[in-house]
């Protein structure tokens, strides 16, 4: 996980991006991120870059709240169509820092 330095530099950072004062929403919002990142990865903790994604993630979590589970929306005759899950070029960056699993055949 982080430490408590690093924690209060991502809320501060993602809490201007935002433009949000709660700042206990966006240390949930960078929790679950970090949650989302390392059960992708497969990882213990935040390496390399990855913190650049959990940052990218808590702003995707951020605008999904209120349309969870919608996989679309139409309003005034425009359809919208929701990305499910982690987005496919955050999965690309993640990807060089997910562990492989080795399986019997």
């Amino acid at each position: 996980m982080l430490n408590v330095d690093q924690m209060a530099e991502m809320v501060s950072s993602l809490s201007t991006r935002l433009q949000v004062s709660d700042n206990d929403l966006v240390t949930d919002l960078i929790k679950e991120a970090i949650a989302q990142v390392l059960d992708y990865t497969g990882q213990k903790k935040l390496v390399g870059n990855m913190d650049i994604y959990v940052k990218k993630l808590a702003v995707i979590n951020y605008n999904r709240m209120g349309i969870e589970g919608e996989t679309q929306r139409t309003e005034g005759g425009v359809t919208n169509y929701l990305e499910v899950g982690i987005p496919k070029d955050i999965r690309l960056g993640l990807n060089h820092y997910r562990i492989a699993k080795v399986t019997r055949l």
